[in-house]
């Protein structure tokens, strides 16, 4: 049975969050404003998408089209950066081309994700084992797609516990939490969503970091159901009556900022 949980590693240097239990959705979710363009980093569908004949890359181009894309199942794993202006695919030289094509086939680059040229703000890498790679130029939108992760998940389970009961509005995760959390994830942040309990109408969910820090480049999702390689530091409470978040920390020593 497939496990239940969020996890996010950062490492500062590169603006790079390694995650499992997020995906294009609470990207879509989470940012505040959609890329304008988007270019493929695998494959090549002349049917679905228009290709860039200078890159010989599929892209989307279209509003519409970006959020269908973002939000529909696919069936290899989806590997895209976004870019500023229609034209600027036609910039790039073949070398640029080619640390693209790398980009796609190694998941990480040559040089730095953020190319002058195109202007981009993301390099989406979704890998096999149904984690994903995202380098943001700005990394305090990852906190929104935070979020916006958790209001799906929180989701799932009430319906899995309420199944004939009445509807949930979930906010957004306030701010000051959201700041909490991401200090965690230099040390990999886990919330475990299939241990969560519900006590006098409030949700529970068990926070952890990891004991042993691991690969950021080999982190299998198929783990122990034991936690035995992660640490209790908090609990994250979502009040199912009033609608109101909370942070009960067990551990300050784990929030102390070392990023």
């Amino acid at each position: 049975m497939q496990r239940k949980y969020i996890y996010a590693n950062l490492e500062k240097l590169d603006n790079l969050v390694f995650a499992y239990g997020i995906d294009q959705s609470d990207f879509v979710h989470g940012i505040k404003r959609l890329p304008a363009n988007l270019v493929s980093l695998v494959g090549v569908d002349d049917n679905e998408h228009a290709v860039n004949a200078h890159t010989g890359l599929n892209v989307i181009n279209d509003e519409n089209e970006i959020r269908r894309y973002l939000l529909q199942s696919h069936t290899l794993p989806v590997k895209w950066l976004d870019y500023d202006e229609v034209g600027d695919l036609d910039f790039l030289t073949a070398a640029e081309i080619a640390e693209l094509l790398y980009l796609g086939h190694m998941n990480r680059p040559i040089r730095s994700p953020f190319n002058y040229k195109l202007r981009n703000h993301y390099v989406f890498l979704e890998q096999r084992n149904g984690g994903i790679k995202i380098y943001f130029y700005y990394i305090s939108a990852f906190s929104h797609v935070l979020s916006a992760a958790i209001i799906r998940h929180t989701l799932d389970v009430y319906r899995g516990r309420r199944r004939f009961m009445r509807s949930l509005s979930v906010p957004r995760v306030p701010d000051p939490i959201l700041k909490q959390l991401v200090k965690l994830m230099a040390d990999g942040l886990f919330i475990y969503f299939d241990q969560a309990t519900v006590r006098q109408r409030q949700l529970l969910v068990p926070v952890h970091t990891e004991i042993n820090e691991n690969d950021i480049e080999v982190f299998d999702p198929a783990r122990s159901g034991e936690n035995s390689g992660t640490h209790n530091v908090a609990t994250l409470t979502f009040n199912l009556g009033s609608g109101e978040w909370g942070l009960q920390v067990h551990d300050q020593v784990a929030f102390e900022d070392h990023l």
